[in-house]
């Protein structure tokens, strides 16, 4: 496959865009004020004099009207997993004065600041935008060293090694996607980075015993193993070994050579060294290369990984191995050699643990000096296993670089010849065959075994079959284990004082959310966003299949994490934005509050999702009713804005709509609500006939997405509609028709389970119009705008009122409306 050779000036236009795709991404997963917008306005010349020119029509909007601007960033996918992906430029629009002008990165985290500054005070904006400059740079090198080499990232086989140093994008949902603070100069950048495939001997140091606390779950001193290791490098004449022989009882420490130089410049270790408690014995024996971590180092002939610190600023954090982590990977390599450690493997083969069993830290004056703090990790892929066509899922899930298809379209298309399907078709199975050797495994572990773990992109390694399907998973990074409190007498009888160092036993209900957040958002959404975007497979089709994978085992799950899952309203989303806004260190950060949170939107709701009310489709008819008694026919439609937005500006800027809507204003700002209303999640617009003319409007919303569902104790099958009726003259109304007519098209769905009511408190006479069509009084909720009345109204309700309906709604059902 020929590669593109590319100039330095595309280079970093092409490095920025790809850092803002990522910075927009993780705003609107932790930021609420934007929305889609749809079309070409007609009341707003300016904006449309510029969408015109750019010929895109489906834009994100993110208000900023509060500071006086606006911004429009192009779709080229909207993802309802929520990774979108964007064309460029993105533009701002200055309210004040109209001017429209492209932005790039640095002026949106300019914008970013500003907004959120009164909810996170203390924001260093010059820091972060340090932070962000510094990403696009690194990005850019990286491009330049895979134009340079023509080195490939979406081959159809690779190693473990190439897999994991092909992470040439980064995190697509961090907005410090490639942040490294902390390399000193372009040589060490390079040097060190997996991207560009750096080597380099381990550094060594020799430590008084009392100093060094070291444990391995193999029972053999590891740091035995390392001192044969040195001798093994070491010439016989050289000093090293005149060291050694006058310590025979020292520990020998390997250490990543970047983290040597800094720790070397700390005071507590200039004192160790100046007290003969240490010394520096220089880099020596075979050449290690970093995996996607960075500060993981491997060498496909050593039996160890290694897991160093490192004092460099990666993304949000300085990677520094805590010493309840050092213990959580001992802790969980003994669990997984007793009994119930080889109960669970036999039980559950399609995913295997990579143990850290050992680790060594070291202490002056009795305090842990971090730099020191190092994971030893098994090394899976030693010798022939190195060859393996095992791919770290993130690495997976990247977006084509320079121009090349991803890896993942490769792999699909290629798995489609190998079978003679359709691609979309295998795309399916291939996320079917994942799931199944994901989900049930997980829940299983967790309900049986108590046992959890950050199963995010990082962590998470498939192994592809020769059909180019996932046969195995592997789980590395023992530091992200946990285990549930319902189980801590279960998990002590087999292995004693397990969490007494780790502090590994939490809650089910803190470990539900980030659980949700690894497994389902970051891993599993992760896959059906790079499916979906490259389009080989629709994305709605792949989350209803994680619906329908978790729904199995509702029942027989007892932790209530399933239920959690697939029930909630929301999730909660890792804020890596606001975690970097507030510079937060997750790495040094306190257990219980390690990073920002924030409420996201389920999902997995969207199996039951009606499009019929939600989405209905423009220029038809959606539903008619002739009512004999009144001797008119009622007719439903889909709001055209290009027809109807005059009209509509009207009804709402009469006196007896305006305290109720609040919408009476200018037409260009009512356009701009419904240009983001109809491609809206939450509500749509429909427009009433009687008898040809239009005379009322109803808005179907989803509480699921709308307002109102966080003021209840909301189902994802309930609907509710809000209602306008245009003419005064009562002669001309007919309400309870209307009202019908609404119950009807809310029924003949067969996904809705109720229809709910919100009618203000005050309003009596909308209290005793939606009573009389089956609505029964629930209690008073207090919303933002309003103290109302929560109503419900079941099928059979509303059908105990009006028999007839029933047939009208099974009619529209055989219909398929």
């Amino acid at each position: 496959m020929e590669t593109n050779t590319y100039s330095l000036i595309k280079l970093q236009k092409n490095s920025g865009e790809i850092n803002f795709n990522s910075l927009l991404n993780s705003y609107c997963r932790e930021f609420s004020n934007w929305s889609r917008y749809q079309g070409i306005p007609r009341y707003d010349q300016p904006l449309a004099d510029y969408l015109k020119l750019t010929g895109h029509e489906l834009h994100l909007r993110f208000d900023f009207s509060e500071f006086g601007f606006e911004v429009f960033a192009p779709l080229k996918h909207y993802a309802e997993s929520g990774r979108h992906v964007f064309n460029f430029p993105v533009i701002e629009r200055n309210l004040n004065t109209d001017e429209i002008r492209p932005i790039d990165a640095l002026r949106f985290m300019e914008l970013i600041v500003l907004s959120a500054k009164d909810e996170f005070s203390g924001i260093n904006a010059e820091l972060v935008k340090s932070r962000l400059l510094n990403s696009i740079d690194n990005l850019t090198k990286y491009q330049e060293y895979f134009n340079r080499t023509g080195k490939l990232v979406n081959k159809e086989y690779m190693s473990f090694i190439e897999a994991e140093q092909s992470l040439a994008l980064g995190h697509n949902s961090h907005p410090l996607t490639k942040g490294r603070m902390g390399f000193k100069n372009d040589e060490e950048l390079l040097k060190y980075s997996p991207e560009t495939a750096g080597e380099f001997q381990l550094a060594y140091f020799l430590v008084a015993p009392d100093q060094v606390t070291e444990k391995n779950a193999e029972g053999f001193e590891i740091t035995g193993t390392f001192k044969k290791e040195l001798l093994n490098a070491v010439p016989e004449t050289h000093q090293v070994r005149e060291l050694l022989d006058r310590h025979p009882g020292w520990k020998v420490l390997p250490m990543h050579p970047w983290e040597a130089g800094y720790l070397l410049n700390q005071p507590e270790v200039k004192e160790m060294e100046k007290e003969g408690l240490l010394y520096s014995l220089g880099n020596w024996g075979p050449l290690y290369t970093p995996t996607s971590s960075v500060r993981t180092v491997y060498n496909r002939e050593s039996d160890w990984m290694y897991k160093f610190s490192l004092h460099v600023k990666i993304t949000n954090s300085e990677r520094v191995n805590l010493v309840r982590e050092l213990h959580r990977g001992y802790d969980v390599s003994r669990l997984l050699k007793t009994d119930l450690g080889k109960s669970l493997k036999k039980e559950f083969p399609e995913i295997e643990f990579i143990t850290d069993p050992a680790f060594f830290a070291v202490s002056y004056k009795g305090k842990v000096i971090d730099g020191f703090n190092t994971s030893i990790r098994h090394n899976k892929f030693k010798g022939e296993a190195a060859d393996k066509n095992v791919t770290l899922l993130a690495a997976l899930c990247q977006d084509g670089l320079l121009g090349e298809n991803p890896r993942m379209a490769n792999i699909i298309r290629q798995a489609a010849k190998h079978k003679n399907k359709p691609v979309d078709q295998v795309a399916i199975n291939w996320f079917k065959q994942y799931l199944h050797i994901c989900v049930g495994p997980v829940i299983g572990i967790f309900n049986k075994y108590g046992m959890a773990f950050e199963f995010h992109q990082q962590n998470v390694m498939v192994e592809l079959d020769s059909q180019n399907f996932p046969a195995k998973l592997y789980f590395r990074d023992n530091q992200g284990f946990f285990f549930r409190e319902g189980k801590a007498e279960e998990l002590a009888k087999y292995l004693p004082g397990i969490a007494d160092e780790s502090g590994s036993i939490v809650p089910e209900a803190y470990i539900f959310p980030k659980y949700t957040y690894y497994l389902l958002i970051n891993n599993l959404l992760g896959i059906v966003n790079a499916l979906g975007c490259n389009g080989l497979a629709d994305e709605r089709t792949l989350i209803d299949l994680i619906y329908l994978e978790f729904k199995q085992f509702e029942e027989s799950d007892t932790t209530g994490f399933v239920d959690y899952v697939i029930n909630s309203r929301s999730w909660e989303v890792k804020g890596n934005l606001l975690t970097n806004l507030y510079n937060i260190d997750e790495a040094s950060a306190p257990i219980d509050n390690p990073a920002i949170y924030r409420d996201y939107p389920n999902p997995l709701n969207k199996y039951f999702f009606c499009d019929n009310l939600i989405k209905p489709k423009v220029g038809e008819v959606i539903y008619s009713r002739y009512f004999p008694k009144e001797d008119i026919t009622i007719s439903l439609r889909s709001f055209d804005v290009d027809r109807d937005l005059e009209m509509v500006h009207d009804w709402f800027n009469q006196e007896h709509a305006k305290p109720i809507w609040k919408m009476d204003g200018p037409i260009r700002d009512l356009e701009t609500f419904y240009r983001t209303l109809i491609p809206s999640d939450h509500s749509h617009s429909i427009i009433g006939e009687i008898n040809g003319e239009p005379t009322f409007t109803i808005e179907p919303y989803w509480p699921m997405r709308d307002t109102v569902g966080a003021y209840y104790e909301a189902l994802a099958t309930d609907y509710g509609a809000h209602l306008l009726i245009a003419p005064t003259d009562k002669n001309k109304k007919f309400s309870f028709c209307i009202g019908q007519m609404i119950m009807d098209l809310v029924f003949m769905n067969p996904v809705v389970g109720k229809c709910i009511g919100e009618a203000a408190v005050e309003s009596r006479a909308m209290h005793i119009f939606v009573t009389r069509l089956g609505f029964r009084f629930q209690r008073i909720i207090k919303m933002p705008t309003k103290d109302a009345n929560l109503t419900f109204c079941y099928r059979e309700w509303y059908w105990e009122k009006f028999p007839e309906s029933k047939d009208v709604a099974l009619l529209g059902q055989v219909a398929g409306i």
